[in-house]
C-alpha cells in the first residue's frame, strides 16, 4: 500500500504515533554515534538492541556529546502488522473502518506493506516504511531531523542477518554534502591511505584485516565515512568494530586473532567478529591518499598495477549504492566520484597467500 505526498500534519501524526509505539517497549537509554561528519543521538527502548549496537559499534558509540545532528529513535516492536494496522487509521480512515470491521468479523486480510513517498521532498527513500512480512518498520521526520528504527526479532542469528546495524539509516544521515557512507575499506600506513574499492567477496575484508593483524593503520574493513572539505585531503572514519571473515580467513589468522565471535551471520560463508580489542590500530579522519581494485587471481605472488581508474570509481559507487538499495541516486555517484577522481589508481591482484598479500601492500607503501 503506497501514499504518496502526504501533508505536513499527517506525518506529523505518524511520527508521534511512533514515539508512543517506542515508549510502550520500554525506558529509553541514550547514546551517541560519532560518525565522523555527523553525530547522531540515539534513542534506545530495548536493552537487547542496544547489546547488539554495543558489539557492532563499539568504536563510534559515546555516552555523551555537546551537540547532534539527529536522532534516531529505536525498539524492539511486538508486531509491525499491528503498527500497520495502527498507522492506517492515520494515513486513509475510511479503509481503517472497514479493515477493522471486517478483523471484527474474523474476515480481516494480512497486513499490507506500507509506504510513503513524496519525491519532491524527499528522494528515491519513503517517509515511512513498514514491512509485516520481513518484521521491520523506518520512518524519518524532516521537522525534527529523526529518525525511526523498529525490528520484531532480536535473536542475534536473526538479527545479523540484516548485516550491519541501521546502516541503511546511517548512509541517509550522512550522505550530506561533502560527506557520504560507502561500501569500502581503508587500511594505510604513515598516514597514506588506501581506499580499497570492490564489491563483496573480492578480497578487502580478508586484506585489511590481516593488515591490522601486521601492524598496518585501519579505519575499515567494510562501511566506512568518506568526507572532503574545501582544500582538505580525503578523509575516512571508521563507524563498526565487527568484521566478515571466511572461514578459511579465519583458520589462517587463528593464532593470532583476537576478535571475539559474534555470529556465523546465518549464512554458513561468513563469520562476525567484534575486534574492539583491535581500537589502538582504528584511526579516524584518516587521510586517503590512493585506491585500489583488488583482484582475486591465481598468480604465484600478488602484484600491484597502475591504472584502473574508471573500473576503481565505478566498484565504489555501484557498490555503495547496490548495498543501500539506492540505484537511482546519481548525486550520489557525483558526490564519489568527486571525492576520488584526483587519487592515483591500482589493480591489486591478490594471491591465495594472505601473508604475501600484506607483505606486497606493505612494501608497495614503503617504497612509493
Amino acid at each position: 500500500m503506497r501514499f504518496d505526498s502526504v501533508s505536513r500534519s499527517t506525518l506529523e501524526q505518524i511520527s508521534s504515533a511512533l514515539r508512543q509505539r517506542a515508549l510502550r517497549a520500554g525506558r529509553a537509554v541514550t547514546k551517541y554515534l560519532d560518525c565522523g561528519t555527523r553525530m547522531v543521538r540515539l534513542v534506545c527502548h530495548s536493552p537487547v538492541l542496544l547489546r547488539h549496537v554495543e558489539r557492532q559499534m563499539t568504536c563510534a558509540l559515546r555516552d555523551h556529546a555537546d551537540t547532534f545532528d539527529a536522532t534516531l529513535v529505536v525498539w524492539q516492536e511486538r508486531s509491525t502488522a499491528d503498527a500497520a494496522f495502527s498507522l492506517l487509521q492515520v494515513l486513509d480512515a475510511a479503509r481503517y473502518r472497514k479493515e477493522r470491521l471486517a478483523r471484527l468479523t474474523g474476515a480481516g486480510l494480512p497486513p499490507e506493506r506500507q509506504q510513503i513517498f513524496d519525491e519532491s521532498r524527499l528522494r528515491y527513500w519513503p517517509f515511512l516504511d513498514v514491512h509485516p512480512d520481513d518484521g521491520s518498520l523506518s520512518a524519518f521526520d524532516p521537522a525534527t531531523n529523526t529518525y525511526y528504527y523498529a525490528v520484531e526479532n532480536l535473536e542475534p542469528e536473526e538479527f545479523i542477518k540484516r548485516g550491519h546495524v541501521f546502516v541503511q539509516l546511517l548512509f541517509r544521515i550522512c550522505n550530506v554534502p561533502g560527506s557520504s557512507l560507502v561500501h569500502g575499506a581503508v587500511v594505510g600506513l604513515n598516514d597514506v591511505g588506501v581506499l580499497l574499492c570492490a564489491f563483496g567477496y573480492r578480497g578487502k575484508s580478508t586484506l585489511s584485516v590481516h593488515a591490522l593483524l601486521d601492524g598496518f593503520d585501519y579505519v575499515s574493513d567494510d562501511y566506512l565515512v568518506l568526507g572532503r572539505k574545501a582544500g582538505d585531503a580525503l578523509r575516512a572514519w571508521p563507524i563498526y568494530s565487527i568484521i566478515a571473515l571466511s572461514p578459511q580467513a579465519y583458520q589462517a589468522m587463528y593464532d593470532t586473532f583476537r576478535g571475539k565471535f559474534i555470529s556465523n551471520n546465518a549464512r554458513k560463508d561468513k563469520y562476525m567478529f567484534n575486534i574492539a580489542a583491535y581500537h589502538e590500530r582504528f584511526r579516524a579522519a584518516y587521510p586517503v591518499r590512493l585506491a585500489m581494485f583488488p583482484n582475486i587471481c591465481d598468480c604465484a605472488e600478488p602484484s600491484i598495477e597502475e591504472g584502473y581508474r574508471e573500473l576503481c570509481i565505478e566498484e565504489l559507487a555501484f557498490s555503495t549504492l547496490n548495498n543501500f538499495g539506492n540505484g537511482r541516486d546519481a548525486l550520489t555517484v557525483g558526490k564519489l566520484y568527486d571525492f576520488v577522481r584526483d587519487l592515483p589508481f591500482y589493480r591489486f591482484n591478490l594471491s591465495r597467500n594472505i601473508a604475501h598479500n600484506t607483505r606486497c601492500l606493505r612494501e608497495f607503501l614503503e617504497n612509493r
